[in-house]
């Protein structure tokens, strides 16, 4: 009895971790939201370009801060692959948040790979999940 309770708490925890992945907003002192890519590599998901528009509108009620947009990949294909792609998928996002007006000076892109799941890479959703681009930023006090 106690394992189950255990594991149903960690199941609850673990979705409330994953759920800020989803959607934009504050997390802490922090903005972070997340932005999804098609299985192709090179298509930023329809469903996340609202997040970078949210992005860019909280971005210019403090425009002195620093962007850092994080590329990351599912565990499929080789590591340098992985790396490559996960460094294009960061500065795609870079680019985007620049066309809409964010300086670049205020951006840092980097791709790590594979690592860092937020799912299980065994499953279709897992990876889809760990397709993605983060973004984060202190959160502007305005």
């Amino acid at each position: 009895m106690k394992k189950l309770l255990l594991l149903t708490v960690c199941s609850v925890l673990l979705s409330a971790c994953f759920s800020f992945h989803k959607e934009p907003g504050r997390v802490g002192q922090m903005y972070f939201t997340t932005i999804f890519f098609d299985v192709s590599g090179q298509d930023i998901s329809k469903k996340s370009l609202k997040a970078l528009d949210q992005t860019v509108k909280i971005f210019k009620k403090n425009p002195d801060v620093q962007i850092e947009v994080r590329g990351y990949t599912d565990s499929t294909g080789s590591e340098s692959g992985n790396l490559d792609l996960s460094q294009q998928r960061a500065e795609m996002v870079a680019a985007a948040l620049q066309e809409r007006g964010i300086p670049r000076d205020h951006i840092s892109a980097a791709g790590y790979g594979p690592a860092k799941p937020i799912a299980s890479n065994q499953t279709p959703e897992g990876r889809q999940q760990n397709r993605r681009v983060e973004i984060e930023f202190p959160y502007p006090e305005k």
